[in-house]
């Protein structure tokens, strides 16, 4: 697949999460998410993203990086941005399945925003180095590389 272009674009977890809380790159997902936003690009994960970002925040509350209310606030604005979680299907299940085994990978969480990218034929971006160190792929994009998608 050659590098993938449109109105939609999947969204992981760790780019969603280094947006809303304080971390290096937060400014470059903001401009990621407002710039994607600002084009019309519908923004889409698959529905593990929820479980996903909600579990990255009870754990920051567990470490004292975030006061339960914190967390509160934090959760209304990950919804807020309006990502269309997707269900996986027969289908989706086993890309991620193919995408888990061609990693080599003892879980699928990864693989599941991997197939739905490659079911959608759009870019997947994320901040999640370990991923981005397993694959090369046109359609896999970093955070940080937001000035060469422009």
């Amino acid at each position: 697949m050659s590098e993938a272009t449109g109105s939609v674009a999947v969204i992981d977890a760790s780019v969603a999460l280094k947006l809303v809380l304080p971390n290096p790159i937060q400014e470059e997902c903001k401009a990621l998410i407002g710039r994607l936003v600002t084009e019309g690009t519908e923004l889409v994960a698959p529905s593990l993203w929820a479980y996903e970002t909600t579990s990255a925040l009870c754990k920051a509350v567990l470490f004292g990086q975030l006061t339960p209310d914190e967390s509160h606030l934090t959760l209304t604005q990950l919804m807020a941005l309006r990502i269309r979680l997707v269900p996986p299907d027969d289908s989706q299940s086993r890309l991620a399945l193919d995408w888990t085994l061609r990693l080599h990978r003892g879980s699928a969480y990864d693989s599941y925003y991997l197939a739905l990218a490659d079911a959608l034929q759009c870019n997947l971006w994320t901040a999640d180095q370990r991923l981005l160190n397993a694959v090369d792929l046109p359609w896999l994009c970093r955070v940080s590389s937001l000035q060469d998608k422009k």
